[in-house]
């Protein structure tokens, strides 16, 4: 992914839920969140950013958390291990990933993940 990305990054409150629980609402215009999802060549998105890994976050554990959500094409850490890039098969599965995991915490450090869109360029 030898591409220039940035993020942002907002915290959510940190609980569990089903995939279920994700549907847009009767309210929300799905003309809108797929306009809001998409890249500037118009593909809807698939690669989060994931922060605040630890060392102790291995490769294996981010995949069999991140799996949970749907089949995973390719995920790239930083050898720092401080941060990361994960590509989704399909982008509402990086879109239930990204709502479920921002901001929860993984493993016995208790960092919290920040997970977001990475914007491609």
């Amino acid at each position: 992914m030898g591409t220039k990305t940035r993020h942002s990054s907002k915290t959510h409150s940190s609980h569990k839920h089903s995939k279920s629980d994700l549907k847009p609402s009767a309210s929300s215009s799905s003309k809108s969140y797929y306009h809001t999802h998409r890249t500037s060549s118009g593909s809807l998105k698939r690669i989060l950013y994931i922060g605040n890994l630890t060392v102790d976050h291995a490769r294996k554990d981010i995949l069999r958390i991140f799996r949970f959500y749907g089949p995973v094409q390719r995920l790239w850490v930083s050898k720092c291990a401080s941060y990361g890039f994960i590509e989704f098969v399909r982008a509402r599965d990086a879109h239930y990933a990204r709502c479920r995991l921002n901001g929860e915490s993984i493993g016995e450090s208790g960092q919290r993940l920040i997970v977001d869109w990475a914007d491609v360029q």
